[in-house]
């Protein structure tokens, strides 16, 4: 089998539908896969298409189909040499079926022949289908997520009221009643913050030190204000500004709970690594709880412990930015949060 042959055979043989235009814009080539679609679509004409001008097909469709013109010009700046690749997706719907195709059209220069354009058509239904549907579940969440925090808030708005008015005339009993009010309150706040955060995240350079000392003063609000924190390292990393300001005050807001009795202040070490970074604190060692909050499947839904879901909120953090969450024993004698497979700038 020669060369030209075995060229030819591997353009009929593709799955896609591929279609040859010479510099005029011209078809001079279709595979099988071309022609199978034209007769499954009832195509009026020659299947093969040769000799059709692709760039007159499209520039008919101008006026009632923007993609159309979108693809003219792009084949045009290819054939000129302005572009190396031209791509776009569209929607190519038939009465009975929904279809989506990905079109990729490069340049091919030869010697003898001069330049054509090699134009490629890929379907990409099933990826289009489950996008719609990963879509569609997300705003039926997030209209419920938008139901349930108005439900919430107002319901907190008026609890806290009633506890503060209470705190005035009744004491103890009714300060800590203000006080858990108010920490429902930010669990509900960063509740919203993580179901509201679209599957795709943002990335981008953020400030280590910065965002530790935002977070350190955002979770002493809720926890003990005593704590002594130390930063070693500095640098910024990819991540999403907004959920890793999550991510650490939901870990600090851990350290400070679970630091949270009578006694001398507790040391909390905020550090980084070659490939991550860490929080450290001096109190007991991690429970089993939080062992298995940190290493739970990023799927389970029902065994989180609903009372302290700080960790399982990190977690899911770390999950979205493809990082790896650990709790351990730390070297102050208490426990260990660390995350690794972070990309340092």
């Amino acid at each position: 089998m020669d060369d030209v042959s075995l060229i030819e055979r591997g353009f009929e043989e593709f799955p896609a539908t591929i279609a040859l235009l010479d510099r005029h814009g011209d078809i001079v080539y279709t595979n099988r896969a071309w022609r199978t679609f034209a007769d499954a679509n009832d195509y009026v004409g020659d299947p093969d298409s040769t000799g059709i001008n692709y760039l007159d097909v499209c520039d008919v469709a101008r006026g009632t189909d923007e993609i159309a013109g979108v693809v003219a010009d792009g084949i045009r700046a290819v054939l000129r040499g302005e572009r190396d690749l031209f791509t776009v997706e569209y929607p190519c719907h038939s009465p009975t079926v929904y279809r989506w195709f990905a079109l990729r059209v490069v340049p091919i220069d030869t010697p003898r022949h001069g330049n054509f354009a090699l134009v490629a058509h890929f379907d990409i239904t099933d990826r289009r289908l489950a996008e719609l549907q990963v879509n569609e579940k997300n705003e039926h969440l997030a209209a419920l997520v938008g139901v349930l925090a108005s439900e919430l808030r107002a319901q907190l708005a008026s609890a806290t009221a009633s506890a503060e008015r209470l705190a005035a005339v009744d004491g103890d009993d009714a300060v800590a009643l203000s006080e858990s009010l108010s920490r429902i309150d930010s669990l509900v706040e960063w509740s919203i913050g993580i179901a509201e955060q679209p599957s795709t995240i943002d990335l981008a350079p953020v400030d280590f030190r910065e965002h530790v000392a935002q977070a350190r003063a955002v979770a002493s609000l809720d926890g003990r204000g005593d704590a002594s924190i130390r930063v070693v390292g500095d640098g910024s990393l990819l991540a999403d500004t907004h959920l890793f300001g999550l991510f650490l005050v939901a870990v600090l807001t851990n350290c400070f709970e679970r630091n949270d009795s009578p006694g001398p202040s507790f040391s909390v070490v905020v550090g980084t690594t070659a490939d991550g970074f860490y929080i450290d604190d001096d109190g007991p060692h991690p429970s089993p709880e939080e062992r298995a909050a940190a290493t739970a499947d990023s799927s389970q839904l029902l065994g989180v412990d609903y009372n302290s879901p700080h960790l399982p909120t990190a977690r899911r953090i770390a999950d979205l930015h493809g990082w790896q969450f650990d709790v351990g024993d730390s070297e102050l004698g208490g426990a260990r949060f660390e995350v690794r497979g972070v990309e340092w700038n």
